[in-house]
């Protein structure tokens, strides 16, 4: 337990924390207390107004710790669920308070405050780590435990344990910290972090942590977890495997990391990720470390690639091989259904018999392969003629499915197609295909084979033979090249923007194919309005701290989309470039204008926060 005894003042600001956190958001807005969000002589401009003089009447924002801290808080405190812009902004302002003040916020209040608001904010929302880590090295300084057992204790809702690691060759034990908030044993905490620590020769407790060491929950991060510590390349020091899961990624990655020229650093090979599946051996004492990595393969079928491979520690880093094996199919149902694609282009009776040949092959993991495998025998049936068998089978999947899930959208979309009177077989598939992007049907597949099987006739109207087959034509166009037939081009009705050409290659029949849209037809695609900041931007200057590299690729993103304006989101980012490389006449005009545009935005809020009036 924390030892309040030795706090002091600080006892009191930590019992303040507490009580806060603990309060209504609320309460908290309409009660803050904190500093005005400008302190200059300057006054603040009006909420949303837009600036009230010409542009030769402001000058860039000359900071200070406290006042753009004080920014960065009342941006904290206004974000809400799902406000993505509200939380690029929040990144962007941490990225610059780092820049412009490497230890901000440095007072204890001031990061109390601004900790406060982080853990009041969505869950997953703010990058915490620049306010939290900071606040354990306090914690560590005020508590002084010793790093020579294991240690657990609890201090204003954070709970910390410590293992004892040894870093380096002097005779002081060092600490491996595992942080979480709360304490306790919640399933969804606020905050999960693992920390090296270390004493310095004066007595001091350093927290040691690379820049691009993650906690959790954040963005995309949804767990970090430790892999292993210990010596994990035989150099006789200790080093620390952290795995880390993204939502986004079928892989997990491993980070290990060691002490290093008095700082935590990574030790995996520079620029590449180790990115695994399973660690498949990883021996105790040896240097080198084998895993299974994954692929998608077919999303549609939730078919992965795997291949394994062997990390070696070489000259300071764990490194991949220079050659690397190929991806093979798992041996799993979505697999085996993905290699015997196309199914919906073989005879209706042989695809019904390779699904139902497979489907018993399916493990209780394999549960969305066999919903869609069977989703796909439903709509088979149908085309075999056997409806009530479909129907039956579409019911009982119905009754299976998850409110929301893709089988609850593929079963409803099915049932309520069959109560429409005139619908068809093959506008029954191109529903159940539109419906989803993984829909359980391919209607090019079909039309396909239908159009090899009883290909239309060169004897009579295009358009009434595919009458008799349940389709009905669109539009239709005679194409004509040079040195080719003329063809028919044809768009049926079912619901998508495809296109089909019927050349006269046969005495007797034409040669189906499936074309590009005619000239003229093409489908409008939905024009791009605006241009948000792209992958390559934000990594530039959130990742990469490289201004100048984000101003090039807005410029790249811009001249590859002639005519087609910036979003606030990027027009801010380059004007907040141009300031940090030192341009102040570019930005003071970029922060105006965006302002002047985009007054009652997240962004113009704050280009006007970055101008102050002369």
């Amino acid at each position: 337990m924390a030892r309040y005894r030795r706090f002091g003042m600080g006892w009191i600001v930590g019992i303040g924390l507490l009580l806060v956190i603990a309060m209504p958001l609320a309460a908290q807005d309409g009660g803050s207390s904190a500093p005005p969000l400008f302190a200059t002589n300057t006054p603040p401009p009006s909420a949303f107004a837009p600036p009230d003089a010409p542009i030769d009447r402001y000058a860039l924002r000359l900071w200070d710790e406290r006042t753009l801290s004080n920014l960065l808080l009342s941006q904290v405190r206004a974000l809400r669920l799902r406000d993505g812009e509200r939380q690029l902004a929040i990144q962007l302002l941490q990225n610059e308070l780092r820049r412009r003040f490497p230890s901000a916020p440095s007072g204890l209040d001031a990061r109390l405050e601004l900790l406060n608001a982080m853990l009041l904010a969505p869950r997953g929302s703010v990058d915490m780590r620049p306010v939290v880590r900071p606040y354990i090295e306090y914690i560590l300084n005020q508590e002084q435990p010793s790093f020579g057992s294991n240690l657990t204790f609890d201090h204003e809702g954070f709970t910390l344990r410590l293992t004892p690691l040894q870093l380096d060759n002097d005779s002081r034990a060092d600490a491996l910290i595992h942080i979480q908030y709360p304490t306790g044993d919640d399933p969804s905490p606020l905050y999960v972090d693992y920390v090296l620590a270390r004493v310095d020769e004066a007595g001091i407790y350093r927290v040691l942590a690379a820049p691009e060491s993650p906690a959790a929950p954040f963005d995309n991060i949804r767990s970090v977890t430790l892999e292993r510590l210990g010596d994990l390349n035989s150099d006789g020091l200790d080093e620390v495997a952290l795995s880390v899961e993204r939502s986004d990624a079928i892989n997990r990655e491993l980070l290990i990391y060691g002490y290093r020229g008095g700082a935590a650093v990574s030790l995996v090979q520079p620029g590449e990720r180790l990115l695994y599946g399973e660690i498949s051996d990883w021996p105790l004492s040896g240097t080198t470390l084998s895993v299974r990595e994954y692929r998608v393969e077919s999303a549609a079928w939730q078919c992965y690639g795997e291949r394994d491979v062997t990390w070696s520690w070489v000259s300071n880093f764990y490194r991949r091989p220079t050659t690397q094996g190929n991806f093979s199919f798992q041996n799993r149902l979505g697999c085996l259904l993905y290699g015997a694609e196309p199914i919906f282009a073989m005879p209706v009776n042989e695809a019904i018999g390779t699904i139902e040949e497979l489907l018993p092959l399916a493990e209780p993991e394999d549960a969305y392969s066999a919903q869609r495998a069977n989703m796909m025998l439903a709509v088979l049936r149908v085309l075999n003629a056997d409806i009530s068998s479909a129907l039956e089978e579409v019911n009982a999947l119905a009754d299976q499915a998850e409110p929301g899930s893709w089988l609850a959208g593929q079963t409803s979309t099915f049932q309520d197609a069959a109560n429409e009177s005139g619908m068809t077989p093959l506008k029954l598939c191109a529903r159940i295909e539109q419906a989803d992007e993984y829909g359980a049907c391919d209607v090019n597949q079909l039309l396909a084979r239908l159009f090899v099987e009883q290909p239309l006739r060169r004897d009579e109207p295009i358009e009434a033979q595919v009458s008799r087959l349940g389709l009905s034509i669109l539009d239709q166009v005679t194409l004509t090249a040079v040195g080719r037939l003329d063809r028919e081009a044809v768009r049926f009705d079912l619901g998508g923007d495809d296109w089909w050409a019927f050349a006269p290659l046969g005495r007797e029949t034409y040669t189906a194919e499936k074309i590009s849209a005619p000239p003229g037809y093409e489908s409008a695609d939905a024009p791009t309005l605006l241009l948000v900041p792209s992958p390559a931007a934000l990594n530039a200057l959130l990742a990469a701290n490289d201004p100048e590299a984000a101003l090039n690729a807005l410029e790249t993103l811009a001249t590859r989309n002639p005519g087609v304006p910036l979003a606030s989101s990027a027009q801010y980012m380059r004007a907040l470039s141009y300031d940090l490389l030192g341009d102040r006449t570019a930005a003071r005009r970029a922060y105006y204008e965006l302002w002047s545009d985009a007054a009652s935005s997240v962004w113009g809020q704050l280009a006007a926060a970055h101008l102050e009036r002369r």
